[in-house]
């Protein structure tokens, strides 16, 4: 015979004795009466055919078994107060709430006025990971993902946007360099987190990762460390362009660095009107830049 679970009213008495040591106090917590209490233990007790607490004058103490029970409890009482907060939180948005991963180079250059638009057109609540551990669509993780790459795999929905181009570039203040002298000048590059990338792999060929003086984590950073004169670096189009700054030090960007912007998210996902309204308000809003992301823009 397959035993029944215990009732949440029951655990959470439980949970306010072993956090009390007494009935009186947890019924004076639970806003209850004394007989409650006594009745939901003896109840969950004889459920469960074990002894949770020892009693003596000083009070109730936990047994094997209680303490055993009391970690489960403390789980389910921490996920269910989540899940109460989440469902809050949603409740408070009649669009819904839209989970997006994307990296903090997009959000800087390019994504942040058009998420703001869609958002307040949508009613939703976005939710925003940049991390640069990439959260997984297909285990629930995100609803909408919007990454660089190769085309993905299936099963996941995706959506083309555009090219990206890379290639090196100098602060202004850095005068001399030119693709002949590379090895002469320091360089700031990716941590190990970059080494995925097809400029990554080129600088530990080129033997140039040595003269890294500097390793980020973030294009951003990387950018923002070019500026201010720290050495080259491999970076997007679509950020170093926009930089008056800097400038290319490889005017035309290598066809090897190159991969293309996608628009991701799952199947069940796909005909969802708040990510529906989302694909189409992202796709819109990249139509202007995309020179700018293919290195074609007008450089100043």
């Amino acid at each position: 015979m397959t035993q029944s679970p215990a009732s949440w009213d029951d655990l959470r008495v439980f949970l306010h004795i072993g956090r009390a040591g007494s009935l009186t106090a947890a019924a004076e917590t639970l806003r209850v009466s004394h007989a409650t209490v006594f009745r939901r233990l003896g109840s969950l007790e004889a459920e469960l055919g074990v002894r949770l607490f020892v009693r003596s004058r000083a009070g109730y103490a936990l047994t094997d078994a209680g303490q055993e029970l009391m970690k489960v409890a403390a789980e389910m009482e921490t996920g269910l107060a989540s899940a109460t907060r989440q469902l809050g939180r949603r409740a408070a948005w009649p669009g819904g709430v839209v989970r997006l991963t994307t990296t903090d180079t997009l959000m800087h250059a390019a994504l942040a006025p058009m998420l703001s638009a869609y958002q307040r057109q949508a009613g939703v609540q976005l939710l925003i990971n940049t991390s640069t551990v990439q959260q997984d669509i297909l285990k629930g993780e995100a609803d909408v993902a919007i990454r660089a790459g190769g085309r993905p795999a299936d099963p996941l929905v995706a959506r083309r946007l555009c090219r990206i181009e890379s290639t090196v570039y100098r602060s202004r203040k850095i005068g001399g360099a030119s693709p002949s002298n590379l090895a002469d000048f320091p360089w700031v590059a990716g941590d190990e987190t970059f080494a995925h990338l097809d400029s990554s792999k080129w600088l530990h060929q080129q033997g140039l990762d040595a003269k890294a003086v500097l390793r980020t984590n973030s294009h951003v950073n990387v950018l923002n460390l070019v500026k201010a004169g720290a050495g080259l670096a491999v970076l997007p189009c679509y950020l170093g362009d926009l930089e008056p700054g800097i400038c290319r030090v490889i005017p035309t960007p290598p066809k090897a660095w190159r991969s293309d912007l996608w628009l991701l998210t799952r199947v069940d996902l796909r005909h969802v009107p708040r990510i529906k309204q989302l694909f189409d308000a992202v796709f819109e809003g990249t139509r202007p830049m995309v020179e700018l992301f293919e290195g074609r823009a007008a450089l100043p």
